[in-house]
Parts: structure tokens; C-alpha cells; sequence
């Protein structure tokens, strides 16, 4: 799986001629499929405020949510330990709030921050319904490769 989702990023990433807000949703709808997934967004810090960049389904995902706040939601985890948290029927990261961006409590998710040079730029985060067997170490690992993938352009935009 992880291979075939690679290759997917890529040829995301090396076609002629799109713009990059295409692209970065057209990596999220890989991923939502790819991860079994219902909802994917990428998020990205930018004057105190971590603003949701792009989403599969953006009426659910808030535009924006000041870092004061940030603690409310799965994601403020996720930026303060700079790592993972996954959720689900079968596996978890212990999780301080188990809420995602869009106000839910979802049955499986994976939160992983955006990482450049030492700093926390944005997170990649998918919920859904929970699926049997969990999460497969291939979902795992594909979502940590979206997150490298994205950290260049990321910075870059910030």
C-alpha cells in the first residue's frame, strides 16, 4: 500500500500545470482514500492562529482557530509533543482531548505534525469511522510520509 501511495504523491507533486491549492487537496483526497478516512485536513500556523490550509470537506473544518484555544482539540497535542496521536478501535496515543478540529470525537484518527527544521509548521489530520483490524502500520506510515512531503512547501508558504 505504501509504495503505490507513494508513487500517487508523486506524480500528485510532479504534474505540469496545477496550482498548488490543487494539489495539496488532491493529496488529501488520496490520503482520505488511501487511510480509509473520511475527513483530511492540513493546517498551518500563521500569526497566532492555526488556520486549516486545505480540507476534503471544508464545511466541516472551522477556517481558523487561535493558538489560545488550540488546547481544546486533539491538535494542540500534537503541536506540543511534535508528534503523532492516532485513535482508534484497536490502538491509541494516550490523547489529553480526544476532539478534532471539526468539534467531533471521532472513532479513529491520526494527527501528525508538520515538521521543518525543529519547528512545528501545521499538522496533517484524518478522522473517520472506525474500521475493522484498526490502523494497519501502512496507514500509519503514510501519513507521516504526507507530513514530510508537505513540510517543505509548507514553511515555504508560511
Amino acid at each position: 500500500m505504501i509504495d503505490v501511495f507513494a508513487h500517487d504523491v508523486q506524480n500528485i507533486l510532479g504534474e505540469q500545470g496545477y496550482l498548488i491549492n490543487d494539489r495539496l487537496l488532491m493529496l488529501l483526497v488520496l490520503a482520505r482514500d488511501a487511510l480509509r478516512m473520511e475527513d483530511v485536513c492540513i493546517t498551518q500556523f500563521r500569526k497566532k492562529r492555526v488556520r486549516v490550509l486545505c480540507a476534503t470537506s471544508s464545511a466541516l473544518w472551522p477556517q481558523s482557530v487561535p493558538v489560545k484555544d488550540i488546547d481544546l482539540y486533539t491538535t494542540g497535542q500534537i503541536i506540543q509533543q511534535k508528534r503523532m496521536v492516532t485513535s482508534d478501535v484497536l490502538n491509541a496515543t494516550p490523547m489529553t482531548k480526544t476532539v478534532d478540529l471539526t468539534g467531533r470525537k471521532p472513532e479513529r484518527y491520526i494527527g501528525v505534525p508538520i515538521l521543518f527544521d525543529g519547528t512545528v509548521w501545521g499538522t496533517v489530520e484524518m478522522s473517520g469511522t472506525a474500521q475493522p483490524g484498526g490502523l494497519k502500520p501502512d496507514e500509519i506510515t503514510a501519513a507521516v510520509f504526507l507530513a514530510a512531503v508537505l513540510s517543505v512547501p509548507l514553511a515555504l508558504l508560511a
